[in-house]
């Protein structure tokens, strides 16, 4: 009688403890999942939707349409004074049959998206020509950074006639170092980056 009272005891133990396993997996799993659909949710679009380049006046031209919509986590950033770099990769390729593809032209453009609480407007620089401009609002400011036009790609002779070449194009916003260290470790989004696939199509001279 005495062995049995004692088996019966175990065995609600290890049923309770069991109970409670499965409970805190429930709960863990949970968890993850709405953390997942939150930074899902917080991450909208950001892609190249269209680009081509184009000659003019014996210089090729990148012309692209982009998607570049912030977190909300960058968008507080912005408020708290954390300057956003938007960054665009341009390559051209000639492609070849027998050899590894040729890389002839790398550009990268970049931009630079600050928030002046004195003016309460956003502050656009362009980071490569020393031009800056200002918004009212960042969706205004970040419309006119997503339609990319006449940026400088190299000459008309980097491409021959009768040759195989493909453009690829990236873009990237991303929180940069500078700050200091108590300060990031109060910021946790100074890490932030988000970054489009390459967008590649056929260049024909």
């Amino acid at each position: 009688m005495y062995l049995t009272v004692i088996t019966n005891k175990k065995m609600r133990q290890t049923l309770w403890l069991n109970t409670v396993l499965i409970l805190l997996c429930l709960f863990a799993a949970g968890f993850a999942c709405a953390d997942e659909e939150t930074t899902v949710l917080d991450e909208p679009r950001f892609d190249v939707r269209s680009a081509f380049i184009e000659p003019v006046e014996g210089i090729y031209q990148l012309h692209a349409t982009l998607d570049l919509a912030l977190s909300s986590s960058a968008q507080q950033a912005l408020r708290e004074g954390v300057p956003v770099t938007l960054l665009l990769d341009v390559r051209i390729e000639r492609k070849r049959q027998y050899l590894p593809d040729k890389q002839i032209a790398a550009v990268s453009k970049r931009w630079e998206i600050r928030y002046d609480a004195l003016s309460e407007r956003y502050l656009v620089s362009d980071l490569d020509a020393d031009q800056q401009s200002s918004y009212s609002t960042l969706q205004s400011a970040l419309a006119e950074l997503a339609d990319v036009r006449r940026v400088s790609i190299g000459a008309i002779g980097l491409i021959e006639k009768g040759k195989h070449y493909e453009a690829s194009l990236r873009a990237v916003a991303a929180i940069e170092g500078g700050l200091p260290s108590a300060l990031k470790v109060m910021m946790f989004w100074v890490d932030w980056r988000r970054e489009t696939d390459w967008y590649t199509w056929t260049v024909r001279p």
